[in-house]
């Protein structure tokens, strides 16, 4: 399963830029829920300018944005990275996000199929 974590968050305070992506990732990397999670640290999930921002995402599966998170969100995230992962089309109707996550997806991207 893929995580993907803004490594710019907050974008827009260049003082603060990056310290997301950072936590969040030092706060898995410490924790034991993040086994078997493939981190990438990407440059912007355009979540801007609700700042938090990480994404579960695999091939063929829809791609889910969450928003306005922090590293207190991270027992949640790991549990929708599994969710997603173990969902067939990863999208968020067919498979359970976590109550702590409900109100943070902030854009959901179907993937094409290879004839589309």
């Amino acid at each position: 399963m893929t995580l993907l974590i803004c490594r710019t968050c907050p974008r827009y305070d260049p003082r603060a830029s990056g310290e997301f992506g950072r936590a969040l990732t030092a706060a898995i990397a410490a924790g034991r829920g993040g086994a078997g999670v493939e981190i990438r640290n990407v440059q912007c999930l355009g979540g801007c300018p609700r700042h938090g921002v990480v994404a579960v995402d695999g091939p063929g599966k829809a791609r889910v944005r969450f928003s306005g998170l922090d590293t207190g969100h991270v027992e949640a995230i790991l549990e929708a990275a599994a969710a997603h992962d173990a969902c067939p089309s990863g999208r968020p109707d067919d498979w359970e996000v976590p109550a702590g996550l409900a109100d943070h997806v902030s854009s959901v991207t179907l993937k094409r199929g290879p004839h589309s």
